[in-house]
């Protein structure tokens, strides 16, 4: 069926951010009524779809924050009589709205960081691409590769036909890059934003940060509102391991290769949060 497949895509994905994922989570909320709303089993095939999403990339919040509320519109609708063209209706002004903070929170941003010439960035995020189209062009704008998938040339590519001036580097010369092209501000994208400021990112975030921070560079996350969840703390949260063929494919014996997807960034190397309802300092 359609809306499981869409579970399955937004599962298997590697390319895009957590942003464009949660927007597919609620095309597959759209499929699933437009197949069996009025139908006996709906309800329980309504349960299993919000199951599988919530479980399915447990560490982008943006997933499950987008599920539950696609999971409440739907079960209201269907409990009160409501017909599937007004319940997709309702969907879309929520795919809408959500589409329209990426461009808010990049709006932001761009007047936050304006004054900078000279930026660091990490791994594919479309809400970090949206702000530097924000920009006067001519940034110089050094990007990670972004192991091992290397989303970072994707990053580079859309940075360079905007017109910036872009720095492609191995994820392991982030420092001393950033201290040869006086980077100024590392902005990057978040997939969570746990209660207390701890922020999940694609694995690498961490370590650059405390690397730049001792430059005196600004730590900046660039995310949506709704990639915040309040009910996380960073005992509970689960990083996601991927399959070790994306590092490599030979055998070793005696060697676990071990892909480690995302990481946790602590509060303390973080200088500013820019959302689209404002900047906010960490706690």
């Amino acid at each position: 069926m359609r809306h499981i497949e869409i579970v399955n895509e937004i599962k298997s994905d590697r390319s895009h951010g957590a942003l464009w994922l949660a927007l597919r989570s609620i095309d597959a909320f759209i499929a699933l009524i437009e197949r069996l709303w009025f139908s006996e089993n709906f309800i329980s095939s309504l349960r299993d779809l919000c199951e599988r999403l919530v479980t399915c990339r447990p560490s982008m919040s943006s997933i499950r924050n987008a599920t539950l509320m696609c999971f409440k519109i739907a079960e209201e609708a269907y409990v009160k009589g409501r017909e599937a063209k007004e319940v997709i209706e309702r969907l879309l002004r929520l795919k809408e709205y959500m589409s329209e903070s990426k461009g808010k929170a990049a709006e932001k941003a761009a007047e936050e960081l304006s004054w900078a010439k000279n930026f660091l960035t990490h791994s594919l995020s479309s809400t970090v691409l949206e702000f530097f189209r924000r920009l006067d062009p001519g940034k110089t704008v050094v990007v990670t590769e972004s192991r091992p998938l290397l989303e970072g040339l994707i990053t580079a590519k859309e940075l360079a036909s905007m017109g910036h001036k872009v720095k492609l580097i191995t994820d392991a010369s982030a420092y001393q890059s950033s201290k040869l092209f006086n980077v100024e501000v590392f902005v990057f994208g978040a997939d969570t934003i746990l209660s207390d400021g701890h922020v999940i990112n694609k694995s690498g975030t961490a370590q650059i940060s405390i690397a730049v921070k001792s430059l005196g560079v600004l730590n900046v996350v660039l995310c949506e509102s709704f990639k915040v969840n309040d009910q996380l703390t960073p005992d509970r949260v689960h990083l996601e391991v991927k399959e070790p063929s994306e590092i490599t494919s030979e055998e070793m014996k005696d060697v676990e290769v071990f892909n480690l997807y995302f990481d946790l960034t602590p509060p303390s190397l973080i200088d500013e949060v820019i959302m689209e309802s404002g900047v906010f300092k960490p706690p």
